[in-house]
């Protein structure tokens, strides 16, 4: 009886981890190559509906009229101000019908003060815009009156004003095409029941 046994041992050889190591990696970058891509999409996605949430309490604060000046009693307008090339989206409380000379925006309190500042993170700016101005225009702006809370698109200055019909607000990352994943057309109807 033999009772000495061969120990045979099991495992990977160097070249097998090398091999499985190879593998993984690049398995992991086909996985990653993607990634960035639909990051910056949920990005974008999450943008549109932060800028659509703000956008309706905008004008559920004009209907329940907020009030600029409470001692007055005036009643606010609510003013959005689109830029391109920017992540930020100020809005402003103004007092008056008319439409404010906002190229640059009046520091005065008796006319116009800062609502709300709402930003897209993530590196997410205002493209540019669609409708009747079409992409030409670097500003635009957005005021909603009171006691309705409708609203109405415009550019230009106090000199002459251009109302956008149609309007749409398209935001992404810089250098994108729009109507691609990483862009967003945003409808933002001009009054909401």
């Amino acid at each position: 009886m033999n009772l000495i046994r061969k120990s045979k041992t099991s495992g990977f050889t160097l070249i097998e981890m090398i091999i499985v190591i190879s593998i993984i990696m690049i398995l992991l970058g086909i996985a990653m190559f993607p990634y960035g891509y639909y990051m910056q999409r949920s990005y974008t996605e999450r943008a549109a509906d932060g800028l659509s949430q703000e956008w309706v309490l905008a004008h559920k604060a004009i209907r329940s009229w907020i009030e600029f000046d409470p001692v007055a009693g005036k009643h606010a307008h609510l003013v959005f101000v689109f830029e391109k090339g920017k992540s930020e989206i100020e809005s402003y409380l103004m007092s008056g019908s008319s439409l404010p000379d906002l190229t640059p925006i009046s520091t005065d309190p008796n006319l116009i003060q800062k609502y709300k500042t709402f930003v897209m993170e993530n590196g997410v700016v205002v493209l540019g815009f669609t409708g009747s101005l079409g992409n030409t225009e670097n500003t635009m702006w957005y005021m909603i009156s009171p006691p309705y809370g409708d609203g109405v698109f415009f550019t230009g200055s106090s000199v002459g004003w251009v109302y956008a019909t149609g309007a749409r607000i398209i935001i992404g990352y810089p250098g994108t095409v729009p109507g691609t994943g990483r862009s967003r057309e945003i409808l933002l109807r001009t009054y909401l029941k």
